[in-house]
């Protein structure tokens, strides 16, 4: 939590023990006074908006479902300005398409180790996670009908992440071959830190940069709202 300092002057009598007043006014020492927390949504792409066909998902090329794909991102808490613990209560996500819908699970917790083409996964310590997010059907143009443009799910869930570690968010979608296909929302238009995919049907063992994985620019939206 953070503070501030407040002084204060207040017209009156003074109460006992107090000195005197001066010119009918009593002054009072000024006192660290607890501002409350402070909310942050941790984010790591330039633009909230869905790009049409942006995302990418280990799918089944003869129906598009899709098979199972964990996503991530990595915040580091520190270079966010966060120097306090820091308490996530809920992750959001863009949708580009699902169909008929899907549930995934949702993690956060710590990752203790380096970041670049590839996220160790021994370096991973989950701390909390919501196993029954479900994500509304979700139709990108052209469709067929019915068509959404894109849609937010917001997962809530409480971790505590201590201060000076590094954030780690997991959306875990299941396997859905032949039952319905999972794509989460992505653009193109600028990010400061890369997101990760991990698709064993697809030979991605390992969270891998997702652009690096597709072959192209894949900005993933997903981002993580706390307090400190």
């Amino acid at each position: 939590m953070r503070a501030f300092a407040l002084a204060a002057v207040l017209a009156g009598c003074a109460s006992a023990g107090q000195d005197a007043p001066v010119d009918g006014k009593v002054e009072i020492d000024a006192r660290m006074i607890d501002a409350g927390p402070t909310t942050q949504t941790l984010s790591q792409t330039t633009s909230p908006t869905i790009k049409p066909q942006g995302s990418i998902a280990c799918a089944v090329n003869t129906d598009n479902t899709t098979r199972a794909n964990s996503y991530y991102r990595v915040f580091d808490l520190a270079a966010a300005g966060i120097t306090t613990a820091f308490t996530v209560t809920k992750v959001s996500f863009q949708i580009e398409h699902c169909t008929p819908g899907a549930t995934v699970a949702v993690r956060v917790g710590t990752y203790t180790g380096a970041t670049g083409g590839t996220l160790d996964m021994a370096a991973m310590t989950i701390l909390a996670s919501n196993n029954t997010v479900a994500v509304p059907q979700v139709v990108e143009a052209p469709g067929p009908p019915p068509t959404t443009p894109g849609g937010t799910v917001d997962a809530p869930l409480s971790a505590t992440i201590p201060a000076g570690s590094k954030l780690l968010v997991e959306v875990d979608a299941p396997d859905g071959n032949g039952v319905y296909s999972f794509f989460m929302g992505a653009n193109d238009g600028g990010e400061s830190q890369p997101a990760y995919i991990k698709a064993a049907d697809c030979s991605v063992t390992a969270p891998t940069n997702i652009s690096t994985a597709a072959g192209k620019t894949v900005n993933l939206l997903l981002t993580v709202t706390g307090q400190y």
